[in-house]
């Protein structure tokens, strides 16, 4: 399959961590591989041939995949006959780097499963997470997203819990450019950035600069889509400087290339065909099987810049059925955007309509919404994961420090309680318990507030979020049209459609935090409005109030509302109830609510805090808050009563 521009990115970033012996700072690749094959000429026993071999196999990678792949034939061959399987296993490994970086990932993942074989028969648990990063590699190459970010994130635990910061910040960096493919560029910042402050810092040699040479590349990309032209041509430029000098023939010609495709964007065209063709001859001088089709969709794209359509247009209709074989993707994409607006310009009504047609079809089954969401989830909930383990660390270590001064002062303690009359003792007990019982309240009403925030969040993440995402999904588009007011006015009527389901969307969700009745009015009319728009002909609800004032205190308020309407909706889903009465009473010193259903009733004493947050036993918990009393009294076949009690 040829390559599209996102999988050229990845093909430079897949996870190094063979390095058999230690390289001089001012050497390049080719410098390296003079030396190994200098040491070849000495008659080395199979051993040290075998080792040598698996060294130039992973040293070519990045200077000639022709001579990557022979050498790792070679490797192979001497490596079986001294039976090392450590070796065998980082062979087939650097084989699989070389394939994928040849964009050939069937045999890239054929090569990492059999080192994955040989090290999982050797319990090496290390090298199968090193392994699961490069697996990663393969299948974020091959749109497996939520494959890739799961193997990933079980790498990044491991190399953590080692405290191994070499791989951990490969990884992040491996992390980085899988956001850079799901378009969340401010992650795909922040990933990219903590790895390459990491290299930065470490001592220059070839595997750090080839590390700094792909992802000053990377972040560039990132940079780009995030529209910031400035810091995306720093990071290209860099990345040219860095590959070119440590030989890097790949990293070079891609970051010529972007570097074209984003001076085309600036209509700077002589800079653009100058790193076109910059990055056409290094990729030519790579010898790999990634040909030039795919350097042809930027060629083009610069001669549309220029207006010269019809040349553009011969290009891509040649390179056209190359991609449909190949069913490469994201060219496919590409070519029919680009294609979409030459016949645009040259007034091709009906060939622009196909090929729009055909890109927003392919845009679609690209764009899976769903897998972008789920995948930048299971980040997230890493993330929080690991927060929750340094909360409770701290928590542990404060516990064990309170502990050790408790169990001294306790010591001291001894000797004067000793003096202490039994009913002293049985008073510092009840005030113990008492606290017990505030501190389980409170626990109790935070756990109400963080389950009613999770839904919340939910609520906003999966309904607001997508639909917004999708909105602006399509405003990303407008552009292409604003010369085409069919296709732009029907994308522009498909976004306001969004964005008013987004908005009763809010409005529901406001609603459902505090009703508009109790904001606006009082307890009274927030009581009526609920008891109005849940009556019906299977439940007759009476309400009655004596005393009820409107400057009531607001939490008292809305603790009463919350109450009476979880008992309404406890009967209309569990009672089987006929009738309800409801009685508000407010005195000088207290407001009385009276609750009774003539439903199936229940028996309290099973009654636990339910998952919402707005269970009896958070009810109670919230009443005891504002020091308020709360009794309860069911039984099967007789109805329920609840009385409840708080202090003005």
């Amino acid at each position: 399959m040829l390559p599209s521009k996102n999988q050229l990115l990845r093909v430079l970033f897949i996870l190094t961590f063979h390095i058999s012996f230690q390289v001089a700072k001012a050497q390049n690749l080719q410098e390296v591989i003079t030396n190994l094959k200098a040491e070849l000429t000495k008659n080395p026993d199979d051993k040290k041939r075998a080792s040598i071999y698996a060294d130039l196999t992973w040293y070519y990678a990045s200077v000639s995949v022709d001579s990557a792949l022979q050498y790792g034939k070679k490797a192979i061959a001497v490596t079986e006959n001294v039976k090392d399987s450590t070796l065998l296993s980082q062979i087939y490994s650097d084989l699989g780097a070389v394939h994928f970086r040849n964009n050939d990932f069937k045999n890239s993942e054929k090569n990492y499963l059999k080192s994955y074989q040989i090290r999982k028969q050797q319990n090496n648990v290390a090298g199968i997470a090193k392994l699961n990063n490069n697996l990663a590699s393969v299948y974020q190459s091959t749109y497996q997203y939520k494959k890739a970010m799961k193997m990933y994130l079980e790498a990044l635990h491991f190399f953590e819990s080692k405290a191994d910061y070499k791989n951990i910040n490969t990884t992040k960096a491996n992390i980085g450019l899988l956001f850079v493919d799901l378009k969340d560029n401010n992650n795909a910042i922040k990933y990219l950035t903590e790895a390459i402050a990491f290299f930065e810092k470490q001592t220059q040699t070839v595997e750090f600069d080839n590390k700094l040479c792909e992802n000053y590349l990377n972040l560039g990309k990132a940079f780009q889509l995030k529209k910031d032209y400035a810091n995306a041509e720093i990071y290209y430029n860099k990345s040219a400087a860095i590959c070119n000098k440590v030989g890097n023939k790949q990293g070079y010609a891609f970051s010529n290339r972007n570097l074209g495709n984003l001076n085309t964007l600036l209509k700077k065209d002589s800079a653009a065909a100058q790193n076109l063709e910059i990055s056409k001859v290094t990729r030519k001088e790579l010898n790999s099987k990634i040909d030039s089709e795919s350097n042809d969709i930027d060629i083009a794209q610069n001669l549309i810049v220029q207006e010269k359509f019809e040349e553009a247009k011969k290009i891509l209709l040649n390179i056209l059925p190359v991609f449909e074989k190949e069913n490469s993707k994201e060219n496919l994409l590409s070519t029919y955007k680009l294609l979409t607006n030459i016949y645009h310009h040259s007034n091709q009504t009906d060939s622009s309509d196909l090929f729009f047609e055909k890109y927003i079809s392919l845009d679609n089954d690209l764009v899976n919404t769903n897998v972008f969401k789920d995948t930048a989830e299971m980040e997230k909930k890493y993330q929080s994961l690991n927060k929750d383990n340094e909360i409770l660390s701290q928590k542990s270590k404060i516990f064990k420090k309170n502990v050790m001064v408790f169990s001294l002062l306790g010591l001291i303690l001894m000797g004067l309680i000793y003096y202490k009359s039994y009913q002293n003792k049985q008073k510092i007990q009840l005030q113990k318990e008492i606290l017990h019982q505030q501190d389980l309240a409170t626990k109790a009403v935070m756990n109400a507030e963080d389950n009613e925030r999770k839904r919340m969040a939910t609520h906003l993440h999966d309904g607001i979020g997508q639909l917004l995402t999708a909105a602006n999904m399509n405003m990303s588009v407008l552009d292409d049209y604003k010369e085409d007011e069919h296709n732009f006015a029907n994308v522009l009527h498909k976004t306001q459609d969004i964005l008013m389901e987004a908005m009763a969307d809010v409005r529901t969700l406001s609603h459902q935090i505090m009703p508009n009745m109790l904001i606006k009015n009082s307890l009274s009319d927030a009581l009526r409005d609920l008891i109005s728009k849940t009556n019906s002909p299977k439940l007759q609800i009476d309400l009655k109030m004596e005393g009820l004032k409107n400057d009531l205190n607001q939490n008292i308020q809305v603790v009463m509302y919350r109450v009476i309407q979880e008992c309404i909706n406890n009967t209309i889903k569990h009672a089987k109830a006929n009738r309800v009465e409801i009685s508000l009473i407010q005195s000088n010193t207290m407001i009385e609510a009276i609750f009774k259903d003539d439903g199936v009733g229940f028996n309290p004493l099973k009654i636990s805090s339910k998952n919402d947050g707005l269970g009896l036993d958070n009810i109670k918990s919230r009443i005891d808050i504002l020091k308020g009393d709360l009794k309860i009294k069911s039984a099967e076949g007789q109805g329920t009563s609840i009385v409840m009690k708080i202090p003005i």
